[in-house]
């Protein structure tokens, strides 16, 4: 029962907060009529492609107007976490092996910010540069490299290595908490579409630890951290 509550208050606390602060933000800006109104760049949707250390992810996002320079951000993405040993061998047959490898990770990051536009004044609006900061609870998602009949740890000797995808039923949850700071940029003058790069660094915090390797190479990992660059297509209201 207190895991459950502690994952529930790890979930919902960061959103809570966001809320609060967007409320107090966009109030009154939208009472008044005049900033929140101004930014024809500040409301938007749209899908994010992550290239990270781990390899290529998915995402979206949406971001709302609050002033000429500052936006409310929701992130969301899906990529798989690695450790940065790992060196995947392929024979004639095709079949992978990863040395050591004794578990996959999914990472799915919900995370909540601010995009703050940097040099409005003196930059024209085809090229919008943006700090971002954002953080929220990371949904993550351990499964086996390969059958552990033996419960030892280590791949042996007749034991069946597993792919990817047949091996995504018998994995367990793992949560945790996690935040980017990033620098990007907005091109072009379309008020219906957007485009952008951003570049950044992406981490996460999990409680429980997650083996990535056999433990007689690496002890179970709470922390991930990874450089991010991420492409943005979307779309502005």
């Amino acid at each position: 029962m207190k895991r459950c509550v502690r994952c529930c208050l790890l979930f919902v606390t960061p959103w809570l907060t966001a809320a609060a602060v967007l409320l107090c933000w966009a109030g009154p800006a939208r009472g008044q009529g005049t900033e929140a109104e101004e930014n024809p760049y500040g409301t938007g949707l749209g899908a994010q492609v992550l290239l990270t250390n781990s390899g290529f992810g998915l995402g979206g996002y949406y971001h709302l107007g609050l002033t000429p320079s500052v936006s409310f951000l929701v992130d969301l993405s899906l990529a798989a976490g690695k450790d940065e040993r790992e060196v995947a061998f392929f024979d004639r047959f095709g079949r992978k092996d990863i040395p050591d490898k004794a578990n996959y990770l999914l990472m799915l990051p919900a995370q909540v910010g601010f995009q703050q536009r940097l040099f409005r004044e003196s930059i024209e609006d085809n090229f919008r540069p943006y700090l971002q900061v954002t953080t929220g609870p990371t949904f993550g998602w351990e499964y086996p490299y390969f059958l552990d009949d033996n419960g030892n740890g280590t791949l042996d000797e007749g034991e069946k290595r597993l792919d990817s995808i047949s091996a995504l039923p018998k994995g367990r949850a793992r949560f945790g908490l996690g935040g980017t700071l990033a620098l990007g940029a907005h091109l072009g003058r379309s008020r219906s579409v957007v485009q952008g790069v951003r570049l950044g660094y992406t981490f996460t915090y999990f409680f429980q630890g997650i083996q990535l390797l056999e433990p007689t190479v690496q002890e179970a990992q709470h922390f991930f951290g990874t450089p991010t660059l991420t492409f943005l297509f979307g779309k502005l209201f």
